[in-house]
This record gives structure tokens, sequence and C-alpha cells, in this order.
């Protein structure tokens, strides 16, 4: 039944007087499409209502060339050009990187913004560049409707450090081409982004495309170190030029691509939301002396009860029905059902947060989607073999759920100590007590935040109406692929667990989509040995943002 949809989605379109839409609307085939696909996978009651797919949005006819075009072998060509050549410019940036001034190693910025005048006239030529904290690029196609909100599409030009000598296939900074592959450092995080969005406008500008609606394009360079120079400087001189909650949305690296389920099902995991981020560092500092007259536990011993500790007390699972991961569920089980567990069917159909511990347990990976996770990461402890440590130091990295919050995880560490502390006889002081504390017993533990973030605002998804064009926008392109051609995309928000740029941006847009729209195994080894990105899945991604500006170019927001 699912491949035969889309022909009669076409047959409707001629009744359709939309200019934006090449497909109609859902609704007078809901009932017959659901109830077959119901009677196809033995779904059960309810399940109908779950995960409505979003009309497939294609652009109006606005005397561009179709997206297609940019998958023949001219465009190919150019792509492999333009990925080796930025990949070829070493763009890295490290944790100990001085100010722009400062710092020499930044310098090789400036050769990568010579290599993107070069590979781009069109886009220097027809676009306001405006450079922020030397090396942040803002580039502003004006549009002729100043009162519809702009677009903002976001990359990192920096990559994580690269050591060519330890076991790369080809050296990291060769930007190899292999006939399906450009291999190196940032070739699939994120200049595959930065290239595409770059490339997508070119080819527009090439044929003379002057838009309503201003587009604006965001390129930090700190974003693999935290954003502080990058994508902090810039989204401040986006709200100073444009005020906040100004754009329509906001578009980065991210999600989890495009993945199949089954043989004709494939789903778009664009990231909606991104869970917060602490972490935390105790220290213990106790009484030294010569470690031939040492006490019964040593600072070392001491702090090796403290670990067991923390990682027996897991954060609890929950799967609110707040959760995007939630309707990730709902709509693998109503559209894949062979492929999902009876269990997490019927306990869907409950309603309730019963899953959550059995997905703790049961889905590997994903449980992390339900719960705030904790890892013990970094213990410095002790100078020399014979002298007894006076201070030990753990660092804890927290990735936290948006049903929980950072005091809450201070308070969650308080209480899995108590045992520990009461043991040893330490004094602990939690964060933010400033009392001048001492032990006169086994020492004190001290517990302070060195970098927080609380869990990203959701996006809203649903029947939000840029929800609605960004996803039928997704379906339009993957179901046009060669891989996709047949298959029903199903694009559904699902959270991130680690963070990028856009923690900087919430100020601009509540519509921030995380996405690098990519088949999974075709984006590889991103901060890794042979990272490498199929040429085939670079060019699907340019003609998602191709689209992605033309369909909201020719949307008239409500």
């Amino acid at each position: 039944m699912s491949r035969l949809v889309p022909g009669f989605l076409c047959l409707l379109s001629l009744l359709c007087l939309v200019p934006l839409y090449r497909v109609c609307p859902l609704q007078a085939l809901t009932s017959r499409f659901l109830d077959g696909w119901a009677s196809k996978h033995h779904t059960g009651p309810g399940v109908v209502d779950w995960c409505p797919l979003p009309d497939v949005v294609a652009p109006r006819d606005d005397g561009l060339k179709p997206s297609e075009h940019l998958m023949g072998s001219t465009q190919r060509d150019l792509q492999v050009r333009r990925l080796s050549s930025a990949v070829q410019v070493p763009t890295e940036s490290y944790d100990d990187n001085g100010d722009v001034d400062d710092d020499p190693r930044w310098a090789t910025f400036g050769d990568f913004h010579s290599l993107l005048v070069e590979l781009f006239p069109l886009v220097h030529s027809s676009m306001d560049l405006q450079k922020v904290n030397r090396y942040g690029l803002l580039y502003t196609l004006n549009g002729s409707e100043p009162s519809l909100k702009p677009l903002l599409f976001m990359a990192h030009q920096d990559v994580v450090p690269a050591d060519g000598s330890s076991g790369w296939t080809y050296p990291p900074y060769a930007g190899y081409y292999d006939g399906s592959f450009v291999w190196g450092r940032g070739s699939s995080d994120c200049k595959n982004v930065l290239i595409g969005l770059l490339s997508a406008i070119e080819s527009l500008l090439s044929q003379s495309f002057s838009p309503r609606r201003t587009i604006v394009l965001s390129f930090g360079f700190d974003e693999e170190t935290g954003g502080k120079r990058g994508a902090t400087e810039l989204s401040q001189a986006l709200v100073k030029a444009w005020g906040r909650d100004s754009f329509l949305l906001a578009m980065d690296e991210g999600g989890m691509g495009v993945q199949s389920l089954g043989d004709d099902v494939m789903y778009a995991y664009p990231g909606v939301g991104e869970k917060g981020y602490h972490d935390v560092e105790l220290e213990l500092r106790v009484r030294g002396g010569h470690s031939s007259r040492p006490p019964r536990h040593t600072g070392i011993g001491v702090m090796a009860d403290v670990i067991p500790a923390l990682e027996e007390a897991r954060y609890e699972p929950r799967l609110t029905g707040s959760n995007p991961f939630r309707r990730v569920l709902e709509c693998r089980a109503k559209y894949s059902p062979e492929q999902v567990e009876p269990w997490v069917h019927d306990m869907l159909r409950s309603g309730g947060e019963d899953l959550s511990r059995a997905m703790a347990e049961e889905l590997g990976d994903e449980q992390w989607l339900v719960q705030t996770s904790q890892a013990v990461d970094v213990v410095v402890g002790g100078i020399k073999v014979n002298a007894l440590p006076e201070s030990v130091r753990l660092m804890i990295n927290h990735r936290v759920m948006m049903h929980e919050s950072i005091d809450f995880v201070n308070q969650h560490i308080h209480n899995a100590l108590a045992l520990v502390v009461q043991k040893h006889n330490l004094v602990f002081k939690s964060i933010g007590d400033k009392n001048e504390s001492t032990s006169s017993g086994g020492g004190v533990l001290s517990m302070r935040a060195l970098q927080t973030l609380p869990p990203a605002p959701l996006t809203p998804t649903g029947n939000n109406s840029v929800w609605q064009i960004f996803s039928g926008t997704l379906r339009q392109v993957f179901e046009t692929t060669d891989a996709g051609r047949g298959k029903t995309v199903v694009p559904v928000g699902n959270i991130m667990t680690g963070n990028t740029d856009t923690v900087h941006y919430w100020d601009v847009t509540r519509n921030i989509y995380r996405y690098s729209p990519a088949r999974d195994g075709t984006r590889l080894n991103a901060h890794a040995i042979d990272e490498r990105m199929e040429v085939t899945a670079h060019l699907e991604g340019v003609r998602v943002y191709y689209d992605l500006i033309r369909n909201f170019d020719g949307w008239d927001e409500e």
C-alpha cells in the first residue's frame, strides 16, 4: 500500500490550487491510508493517531531548476573539488587556544576564508559579508520583503585536531577522493554542511535567484571547544542587528540523519532539543605526610570509594509525554511495527512511563534519550610515590535530561556521597558553599561546577507550520533520491545527547533544527581516524538546503 500512496497523491495534486505545494494535504486520504497500513501491520487501537505524516512540500513553479539537477556528474565533480579543497585547510581549534589577536594558530582560518572566496564567487559578490571577532562569518542575502522573518543557516569552520601519524588510510588533510568518499578531518563534521550551504546558494544565484525572504549564514570557528569566541559573538551580533526571536528558523549540524528501518520506510531525525551539560569537579583535601606512615585510606583510597558510589547511584530513566523520543518510538511502532519489540508497542499504548526502565536496560545507547548520563572521565592525584597525596580531584561529565535540572544533579551527587562522607569522617562542601569548613578527621570534599548548560528549549513540531514546511521538504527530497524512491520518509524530531553551536542561539528563534541531512552510513568517523563523507549523500544534502530555501521563500507565514 505504501508504494502506491505517492501516485494517489500526485493525482490529487491536480485538484489542488495551492501554489506552494506539489502534493495536496493528506486529510482526505488519512483514514483509508492509515486503515490500510494498520491492516497490513496489525497495529492496534489508537496507533492510527500516532505520528501523522507531514505533507510532501515541493517548491512552486519559480522558474528555477529542480533540485535533482544537483545530482548530475558536473555537480558531483564540482562538489568533490569544493569539499576536498576545504578539507585540505587544517582549521584546527584547541582547548588552549588564546584570543584571536594573540594566538597565531588562528591564522589558518584566514587561509580558509580566501579559499571560500575562490570557490564561491557569486556568494561573495552578491551577499553582504561581516566578519565577527575576526574569523566568524556572517553572510546576508537581503530579501525583497522585510516583513518576512529571515532564515538562518549555521555551520562551523573548525575541526578537531588530527594526528596524521596515527593510522589514517589517507593523510587527514589530503582531502582524498576514492570515487565514493572524500576522506579527511572535517569532511563529515562539518565542512560538508558549510560547503553544502554555500553550494546551494551559489547554484541559486547562478540562476538569478532574488529572494523575498532574507537568508543569513552564520559560521563559527570554535564549536569544537565550546563556541565562546565564535558562536557566542555571532549570536550576539544577530540579536543586536535583528532583535530577539527575529528569525523564522535556525538550522545547524546535528540530528541522526536518515535511517532505514525495514524495506519501505526511512526515518529522518532532526534534533529538536539537546540535553543539558554539567561538568563537576570533586576535590578531596586531606593531610599529607610520608608514605611510610600512611592512614588506613589515603586520599586516593577515599576517592576510590567515591567513584562507585556515584556510578551505582544512576539517574532514574523517564519517558515523559514531552520527550521527543516518545514520538520517535510511536512512529516506529506505527510504520515499522515488525521492527519494534511487542513490549514497546504495548507500553506505548498504555500511555504511561512504564517502559522507561525497560528501555534503559534493553535499548543500548538509546537509553540516554530517557536518562541523565554521568561519566567519571578524569582522576588526578598524587605527585610522588613516597608522599601521601594531599589533593585528589575527580571530574564528572553529565548530560542532563530535559525533565531534570542542574540543581537536581547537584543534589543527586550530594545524596549519592552521603555514606562515603560519613564513613570517612569528611566535611562535604556543596557548590556555592563559601564556609571555610575544616575537618579534624578525614578531610574536606569540595564540589564545584566547571561548565554548565541547562537542557535546550524544545523546538515545536506537530502542527507547527514551520515544522510542516521543514519536515515536508525532507520528505520531498529523500523520497526522490535513488535510495528513497518508492519508500516513505517519516520525519520525526529527536533529542541530541551532545551539544552544538545552537546553544548560543536560543534567543534568535524558537524553531531550531539540528540536522545534517545524510543517510545512515554515509557520514563516517567524525572526530576519529579515517573520517569521511560519501559524495552522493553530500549532494543529497545540498538538495535539502536548495529546496528548503525555495520552499520557505515561497511561503507566507501566518
